[in-house]
């Protein structure tokens, strides 16, 4: 009695399956709102106007929140990235959360504290563009490695299904690309028009939301199309485990640089100057970022999805095979055996 060879031991196709997938995409979602909302509520933290500590009690919820989401995300990783990603994202949360405490601690005993502490300014303003900066590319380096892995092929979806999904991240990242170019272009051409610089940077900020759901999305379909057969995907199948490197850079690029723009632009629209010390240089940064990077995967995105759908008569099956070279043999033992009567004959 023979044991069949387990030939899952080695396989290295250790991506999320679907539903593990679907919660990965819901804790990148709420990290984008609670980021955003984070950042909302520390800039009206520090305004003149407001002498409550309840911004601040509330970002400390979000941070918290967001610093769950963060680590939801990281499940997918091997086992050394992710207690170091769990490790920096408890740090940075703590540091942000130290920021609130110092901010509540400022209302609490006098509005001037932070302002006679040159010091203590300095180093709040350095952490969080550490931070600002910091936090999202770090949660987007996760987030980019835990969606290029490859899945088992029971996990990857129909070429027929795979087809419809990329059309549908490509035109996500084709809109999210024409959201921000269009509203860029307007600005640029009616400068007097009061109603985009009013509202143009929330369409931007909704640009850059959907830039950032359609590149998990397209990076998805790169994965699971190079889980497929070899015969099936356009880019061919891969035994190292991961999808081609330069589809995980361009979806880094998209998830960092929308998050940025998403909260720059959403601090913009209501009003207040952006949070990080970059300004509006880590915003022109992030918005031509998303732009690009989300241009270029979007072609990647069309091309790597099997190109015709796979029909079950289009394949030989073994037994067709097996009948095919019997009707053969049989086809060629007939003609030998006409070959040998002629041959009498004509004797």
């Amino acid at each position: 009695m023979t044991t069949a060879p387990n030939t899952d031991a080695h396989d290295p196709r250790i991506g999320l399956d679907s539903r593990r997938m679907a919660i990965t995409i819901v804790a990148a979602v709420t990290f984008l709102v609670t980021w955003i909302g984070t950042g909302l509520l520390e800039v009206k933290a520090q305004d003149s106007y407001v002498s409550s500590p309840g911004p601040s009690l509330l970002r400390l919820a979000l941070i918290a929140v967001s610093g769950a989401a963060a680590i939801t995300i990281a499940r997918g990783l091997r086992p050394i990235p992710r207690n170091v990603f769990i490790v920096i994202t408890v740090f940075l949360c703590a540091v942000e959360a130290l920021k609130s405490v110092f901010t509540i601690d400022t209302f609490g005993a006098d509005t001037g504290v932070l302002a006679d502490n040159p010091a203590l300014t300095t180093a709040l303003v350095t952490v969080s563009l550490i931070v600002a900066v910091a936090f999202p590319i770090v949660v987007a380096l996760a987030l980019a490695a835990v969606t290029a892995q490859l899945v088992p092929v029971a996990e990857a979806a129909a070429p027929a299904v795979l087809c419809r999904r990329s059309r549908a991240a490509a035109f996500g990242l084709f809109a999210a690309t024409g959201i921000v170019l269009l509203v860029w272009l307007l600005r640029t051409m009616f400068v007097d028009a009061m109603f985009l610089f009013e509202y143009g940077d929330a369409f931007n900020a909704l640009g850059a939301a959907v830039g950032f759901v359609s590149a998990i999305a397209a990076l998805r379909v790169v994965a699971e199309s190079r889980s497929l057969p070899a015969d099936e995907p356009a880019l061919g199948s891969s035994s190292s485990g991961t999808t081609p490197r330069s589809a995980r850079t361009l979806a880094f690029v998209i998830v960092a640089c929308g998050l940025l723009l998403c909260l720059e632009s959403t601090l913009l629209a209501v009003g207040y100057p952006p949070v990080s010390s970059l300004g509006y240089t880590g915003w022109v940064i992030s918005m031509f970022g998303l732009v690009l990077g989300s241009l270029v995967l979007a072609v990647r995105t069309l091309n790597c999805a099997p190109t015709h759908d796979a029909q079950p008569g289009d394949r030989a099956q073994p037994d067709d095979i097996t009948q095919s070279d019997d009707s053969n043999v049989a086809n060629d033992g007939t003609e030998v055996g006409s070959s040998g009567s002629e041959r009498s004959m004509g004797s």
